[in-house]
């Protein structure tokens, strides 16, 4: 379980940052939604440890993270940003194997079952053909997914994944969410997302949790959260809500303003 509990923090004098708190419980697939510069990316590097708060606290299983050493944290909590640069002359294989680290020492390359670990994250991400592929060969979407992989191979209780389905199409943004979707109750992960297709967060995600000018504006069930009334005030565009005949998950639909 993470906590997060009335944080603040502010680049110098600019607060982006403001008395922002949710938690997230094992299994659970979280969204945080919201417009450019709502805080989505630094909540992420909060809670990472990359950025220092200016108050309140971050707590894993009810420890804090401040309080942890940067191994014990890599063991709990992975990452995967936006537009990560490859290693240079990594291939992918090489890449998901680093997801491994945290587990050995510093003259320790990998064991058997560490290779094995590596070996599933690159069958779940559909990547095992392209194990001996330098990264810089692989398309937009073939290097998030490797990336992806190197995070299921950390084995962390908490995976944060910024704008994950980015630079994929629909059918591999399908495969993707639904390989979330299942690493998080046949691991009991916590997978915490920061995403701007509000009707793919709505359609695969347990909870949203909807931010503006770095607090929580709303938060809960996708359609809880994604009501006109909320969307057109963040994001402040006029919209129209459908929903699916399976599940009546939300539908968003921009308006010309």
């Amino acid at each position: 379980m993470i906590k997060i509990d009335a944080i603040e923090f502010a680049y110098g004098k600019q607060h982006v940052i403001r008395d922002l708190s949710f938690a997230a419980d094992a299994g659970e697939v979280i969204a945080v939604v919201g417009p450019n510069g709502c805080g989505k990316t630094t909540l992420f590097n909060l809670i990472m440890g990359s950025h220092k708060l200016s108050k309140g606290t971050i707590t894993v299983n009810n420890k804090n993270i401040d309080e942890m050493s940067a191994r014990e944290r890599s063991q709990l909590l992975a990452c995967v940003p936006q537009n990560l640069d490859p290693p240079e002359g990594f291939t992918v294989g090489e890449l998901v194997m680093m997801g491994r680290n945290p587990y050995l020492s510093l003259i320790e390359w990998g064991k058997p079952e560490d290779f094995l670990i590596a070996e599933k994250a690159l069958l779940k991400t559909g990547l095992t053909e392209y194990i001996d592929r330098p990264l810089d060969y692989l398309s937009g979407g073939e290097r998030q997914s490797a990336f992806i992989a190197m995070a299921l191979a950390q084995e962390t209780q908490i995976l944060l994944l910024d704008e994950p389905t980015a630079n994929l199409d629909l059918r591999n943004q399908a495969i993707l969410m639904s390989l979330i979707k299942e690493t998080s109750r046949q691991n009991q992960t916590t997978i915490i997302m920061a995403m701007h297709d509000l009707t793919l967060a709505a359609q695969w995600c347990d909870k949203l949790v909807m931010l503006l000018n770095g607090s929580v504006y709303a938060e809960g069930l996708p359609e809880i959260v994604l009501t006109v009334d909320n969307i057109n005030k963040v994001y402040d565009t006029i919209v129209e809500v459908q929903y699916s005949t399976e599940g009546n998950r939300p539908i968003i639909f921009n308006i010309e303003k």
